[in-house]
């Protein structure tokens, strides 16, 4: 397996100094830069069209391009509200359908909030609506995973456990791990490559192969007791730290894909990416 196949790395989104504003043209600028993924970004709806879809599909393809996508913000599976309910759903559907079409493979989705439910309350409730998602897509035959990532905040139902559990218990759920969140909703400690080690090898126990096309979603990140505020660059405050997590990949032959939500997404994908190369040559 070469250098490049073995660990992509791309920016959330259209990169910073794309001169051109749409997918497309971001798919392109990315190819450019020499990186090898990109997160379409659904975050305020979906509204790209089939014919949109086909054109990235194709350049992707041509490109050796990754495409995953963002489902929008406005879900929440746990919800009592008919209405929000069904806008999730639609949201979901939507946003799958769309990655499909444009040649992606996975859509990364909050799940919701816990509001006045117990933890196993929410879990029930989130898991039987992903279910009747999951089922719709594999009626209509949209190959899609539906990439349950683990949240950043204490009032919002999806931490590590239950993102875990949940891929254990549906067949078309796939983690997104989003390390920074990690961090700030103390699920998980990352600051060493030990810890990195025992988070690899916690997702291999859960999900065997996994670990051979997991997706990541990596930025430092400022917290409060609470969880998360918001994301930052890489070299800001190291929480959490990069390059461990980066020998980590280098040694072990894992392969997958990392986009980078840092507000430097771009720049700070391709550091990941220079840093991952640089420890492979030495190999």
């Amino acid at each position: 397996m070469s250098i490049e196949s073995l660990i992509r790395f791309g920016p959330a989104g259209i990169p910073i100094q794309c001169k051109g504003t749409s997918t497309l043209d971001g798919v392109r600028c990315c190819a450019e830069l020499g990186l090898q993924a990109m997160e379409m970004q659904f975050v305020r709806g979906v509204r790209m069209k089939e014919e949109q879809a086909a054109e990235i599909k194709k350049a992707a393809t041509e490109l050796d391009m990754s495409l995953s996508s963002h489902a929008p913000y406005f879900i929440n599976l746990c919800s009592n509200k008919e209405e929000t309910i069904k806008n999730s759903f639609k949201y979901i559907y939507d946003a799958a359908r769309m990655t499909y079409l444009a040649g992606g493979s996975i859509t990364a989705i909050h799940p919701g909030y816990y509001q006045e439910l117990s933890k196993e309350e929410a879990y029930k409730i989130a898991k039987k609506r992903f279910e009747e998602i999951a089922e719709k897509l594999k009626q209509e035959k949209i190959k899609c995973f539906l990439g349950a990532e683990n949240v950043g905040k204490k009032s919002q139902f999806g931490g590590l456990e239950e993102v875990l559990r949940l891929a254990n218990e549906i067949d078309l759920i796939k983690p997104v791990i989003d390390c920074s969140h990690l961090v700030a909703r103390q699920d998980f400690p990352l600051k060493t490559e030990l810890d990195y080690q025992k988070l690899f090898a916690l997702l291999e126990k859960q999900l065997g192969d996994y670990v051979r096309h997991f997706h990541f979603q990596f930025q430092e990140v400022n917290y409060t007791d609470k969880g998360e505020r918001n994301h930052l660059a890489l070299g800001t405050n190291n929480e959490p730290p990069y390059k461990p997590l980066i020998k980590v990949l280098a040694e072990n032959g894992y392969s997958g894909t990392i986009i980078c939500e840092s507000p430097k997404q771009e720049f700070d994908a391709l550091k990941m990416q220079e840093e991952f190369y640089r420890l492979r040559k030495k190999l």
